[in-house]
């Protein structure tokens, strides 16, 4: 019953009489374990400094401190407070027993001992000590690893938030207006993105297939192609901006690869806004637009068509609104009407959102980004977040 060839494993025995340690140590060094000797509590706690021992076995009786105080004293350091402790006395009343295990100790063992028992039990906890260390080892991998993508994934987000910056910054030409972005990680699906050229202001809001990391790198994907859509191509007209990035898409992730073998895209709403003549354009896939206009609110459809593969690829709708001066647009992602909470725990859903949004319209755009936030926590309540949950509201 060899308990280790290579790198053997070491024991402190504690114990005032010299026969005793004798034949313990005979035991265990016929196992191929390493063994040490201490008479007394401070010899004892002098080896436990300068040695890693990976078992003690201790006696109770001893002069000075008996082995109750020094199982304590070895539990309260931390520097060895690890090491399993087994008391092995001639004291074998319930009392003396329990009180050994409040101490700390991990197992009891009464004089006489038998032989096979007392190896079986030295075995165990060696045994139990060595898988205990190994589980640390690696949670301490996991940890560093998951450290590792953690700053892997914050960086990320730093690259996307410079990445929208140039939107952030072209916030300044909508008149007033709220952003609710709530990633449900630390990077976001969900993207915004503004744009000013000469005559018109340019808005475009889009989820990603995905969220995290993937729907991150298809975000990035997204704004790089709308700059290049609008700004190099001069694409000005929402229907052909959206047919020009589901091109660019399909070409950007592999237009030989086939429908079958890329599904990811983009789903969202591009408008255009002229402030010079008030009129709106407007074309989406999936993500409709809602109007306020005199109090009454309007739904405009998106087309069920994504800006990425698809079986049937149809052209985009262009819509043309005539827009008034207090009149407010949302645009969102399907993140706030797809999250589930409420009594039943179903989903916001589109009609709950319009009452909401149709109810508050007249506060300013910071206190209705305030309100739809505390309504959506409301709804969500304990329920985990489904999806990345973009909003944006503007009054024109």
């Amino acid at each position: 019953m060899n308990l280790e060839k290579v790198n053997p494993l070491s024991v402190l025995i504690v114990d005032d009489n010299i026969n005793n340690l004798q034949v313990l140590g005979g035991f265990l060094q016929n196992e191929g374990l390493l063994v040490e000797f201490a008479l007394d509590g401070m010899s004892a706690l002098k080896w436990l400094d300068k040695k890693k021992f990976d078992l003690v076995l201790l006696d109770i009786m001893m002069p000075g401190m008996d082995g109750y105080e020094i199982c304590s004293l070895i539990k309260k350091n931390p520097a060895f407070n690890e090491i399993p402790i087994i008391f092995i006395t001639a004291k074998t009343d319930s009392e003396s027993i329990i009180k050994g295990f409040e101490a700390g100790a991990v197992d009891y063992i009464t004089k006489p001992f038998i032989k096979s028992e007392l190896l079986i039990r030295v075995k165990t906890q060696l045994n139990i000590k060595k898988a205990n260390e190994q589980i640390d080892h690696y949670l301490k991998k996991i940890e560093q690893r998951n450290r590792n993508i953690s700053d892997s994934i914050e960086y990320a987000r730093y690259i996307q938030n410079a990445v929208i910056s140039t939107s952030e910054n072209n916030l300044k030409y909508l008149p007033e207006y709220f952003i609710l972005d709530l990633p449900k990680d630390i990077l976001s699906g969900d993207f915004y993105w503004v744009c000013k050229t000469e005559k018109i202001i340019i808005i475009a809001v889009m989820d990603c297939t995905g969220h995290g990391v993937p729907g991150a790198l298809m975000s990035i994907l997204g704004i790089t192609l709308l700059n290049e859509t609008v700004l190099n191509d001069r694409i000005l007209q929402p229907d052909k901006i959206l047919e020009s990035l589901r091109s660019k898409i399909i070409n950007a992730l592999g237009s030989k690869k086939g429908y079958e073998h890329i599904k990811d895209g983009i789903e969202g709403a591009v408008i255009c806004f002229d402030p010079g003549s008030n009129k709106l354009s407007f074309s989406s896939a999936f993500n409709p637009l809602i109007l306020i206009h005199a109090d009454k609110i309007s739904e405009i459809k998106a087309d069920r068509i994504p800006i990425g593969y698809h079986d049937v690829n149809g052209n985009f709708t262009l819509h043309e609104i005539d827009i008034e001066k207090n009149d407010t647009i949302y645009l969102f992602s399907d993140g706030i009407i797809d999250q589930f909470g409420g009594p039943e725990n179903r989903r916001f859903m589109i009609k709950r959102l319009k009452e909401m949004l149709l109810g508050n319209h007249n506060k300013t755009m910071i206190r209705q980004k305030e309100i739809i936030t505390e309504a959506l926590n409301r709804w969500k309540g304990d329920t985990i977040q489904t999806d990345d949950i973009l909003v944006l509201g503007i009054r024109l």
